[in-house]
């Protein structure tokens, strides 16, 4: 829970750092086309002191919505997405799914729960890493209870292993009708990417041992 509560913290922070940025462009647009601050609130339909706490980065309850007003009033759109990074809440079911893959695997690996990337700047994270006792194979754990998209989803863990530089990545996937039958559906990527099955990937961690390729683990 701790690194949770932090990592909304640090996102609070860069939410606001992002906010004065923003309105110092808003500012400067404004300027460059010789703008008044109440010429923007009466095209925006807001107060002038609106305008004005935007262009300063403090207004706190600012909308997507409002911001791109303002930002076409001055000449400029607005773009905006969001990252995977790992690390949010986990409902009961992920939970359960760790801790019965924990249990099934014994303690010959050293566990970290959410453990970040380690590269600057990447707030993404493993569910889980693994490290043998050697410390020679690390094994990434991603847990899922639902699988949507399975090629992009699977293919996205992909990526994030390699940027992780984790030895092994392996997938925990609820057991389920409509979890196997996404898995068909990827049965492409399945194929080179997570050649090894629930049996194997089992075998092979229980003993302490590296699974010697990717697998997908239906608990």
């Amino acid at each position: 829970m701790a690194n949770r509560v932090r990592r909304v913290d640090e996102a609070t922070i860069a939410g606001r750092r992002l906010q004065a940025d923003l309105g110092a462009e808003l500012r400067e647009a404004r300027l460059a086309r010789g703008l008044r601050q109440i010429d923007v609130a009466r095209a925006t339909d807001v107060s002038n002191a609106r305008i004005s706490r935007v262009e300063h980065g403090l207004l706190r309850d600012l909308a997507v919505a409002a911001l791109a007003r303002h930002g076409a009033v001055v000449g400029l759109r607005l773009s905006a997405r969001f990252y995977p990074t790992g690390g949010g809440l986990r409902d009961a079911a992920q939970l359960d799914l760790l801790r019965r893959f924990r249990a099934r695997i014994g303690d010959d690996w050293t566990w970290q729960l959410e453990a970040p990337l380690n590269i600057p700047r990447d707030l993404r994270a493993f569910d889980a890493l693994l490290t043998s006792r050697n410390g020679h194979t690390t094994v990434a754990i991603e847990a899922i209870t639902r699988l949507r998209d399975a090629q992009a989803q699977l293919r996205a863990m992909a990526r994030k292993q390699r940027d992780g530089q984790a030895t092994r990545l392996v997938i925990l996937l609820a057991a389920g009708h409509a979890n196997r039958a996404a898995l068909n559906s990827a049965a492409d990527v399945l194929a080179t990417s997570f050649p090894l099955g629930t049996r194997a990937t089992l075998a092979a961690l229980a003993s302490g041992d590296d699974p010697g390729a990717n697998g997908i683990v239906l608990l």
